[in-house]
C-alpha cells in the first residue's frame, strides 16, 4: 500500500486517479482510502432513514442499493483497521500524514513540499511537478527534492507506478496474543447446504463480532476460542 500526502488543493485526487488508473491496467486489483479532516464533515446526511438509525443509538449502520454498500460506524477507525478490511492487492490512501506509509507528497510549491516530506517520501508530484520527467524539469526547474523524484503523474504515471511497486508498504500481520498493540481478531466460516460463502476479512470480523455479542449475552456462556452456531430450517 501507498499513501498520497499533501496539503489542500495540492493536487492529491488527481495523483490517486491515474496511480489507480495505471495500477488496474497492470493487473491488480486497488481498493483506495480518503482521509477527510473537514471539521464536522459526515458521510450520512441529516434526517436520512441511516441518520435515523444513528441517532437511535446503532454503532454500526450498513446502507445497501442496488449498485452500492455504505457500512458507516460512529467511530474513527484506525488505519491499521481499515487496511484488514480490505482483500485487495493494493490500497491506496489518499491522506495519512505522518504515517510509517510509503508516500507519494503532492505540493503547490517547492515551499509546501517540506511539510508532507519524511523518509517515506518516494516520489514528489502535484503542481509542483507540472512538466516533470525522465524528460524535462518542472515548472520550477526541480528534477529531484532530497535525493527524491520529482514527476507529473499526469503524464509520468507509469513511472511513479513503477517507483510504487518498488516502494510499497507491506499491510502489517496483527500483533500475537500478550504483544503490544494486539487486537483480538476472528476467522468465520458460513456455509448453506454445504457449500461455502467467500467472506472478505471484513465481513468475517463483522460477523463474528455480532454473533459473539450476542452469544456473550446469554446467561453463563463461557467466553471460548471457537464459536458453532447451526440454523436448520424445519
Amino acid at each position: 500500500m501507498i499513501a498520497v500526502s499533501g496539503l489542500h488543493r495540492s493536487g492529491k485526487t488527481t495523483v490517486v486517479e491515474h496511480v489507480v488508473a495505471e495500477l488496474v491496467r497492470r493487473g491488480y486489483a486497488v481498493g483506495t482510502v480518503k482521509s477527510i479532516h473537514k471539521e464536522g464533515f459526515s458521510i450520512d446526511r441529516l434526517g436520512s432513514n441511516t441518520h435515523r438509525h444513528r441517532m437511535a443509538g446503532a454503532s454500526m449502520v450498513t446502507a445497501v442499493s442496488d449498485g452500492e454498500t455504505a457500512v458507516m460506524m460512529t467511530r474513527r477507525a484506525s488505519y491499521q483497521e481499515i487496511l484488514s478490511w480490505y482483500d485487495t492487492d493494493w490500497v491506496v490512501i489518499e491522506g495519512a500524514r505522518g504515517e510509517p506509509y510509503a508516500r507519494i507528497v503532492c505540493a503547490r510549491t517547492v515551499d509546501d513540499i517540506d511539510e508532507c516530506f519524511d523518509v517515506h517520501t518516494f516520489a514528489v508530484c502535484g503542481p509542483v511537478a507540472d512538466g516533470a520527467g525522465a524528460d524535462g524539469a518542472a515548472g520550477g526547474g526541480i528534477t529531484r527534492w532530497r535525493g527524491v523524484p520529482v514527476l507529473d503523474a499526469r503524464v509520468h504515471y507509469r513511472e511513479v507506478v513503477d517507483l510504487a511497486e518498488e516502494k510499497a508498504t507491506s499491510v502489517s500481520k496483527p500483533a500475537a496474543a500478550g504483544q503490544a498493540g494486539y487486537e483480538e481478531r476472528y476467522e468465520t466460516l458460513i456455509t448453506v447446504d454445504g457449500v461455502e460463502l467467500p467472506l472478505n476479512p471484513f465481513i468475517q470480523e463483522f460477523v463474528a463480532r455480532t454473533v459473539k455479542a450476542m452469544v456473550m449475552s446469554l446467561k453463563d456462556a463461557p467466553d471460548g476460542d471457537e464459536i458453532r452456531v447451526e440454523i436448520r430450517r424445519f
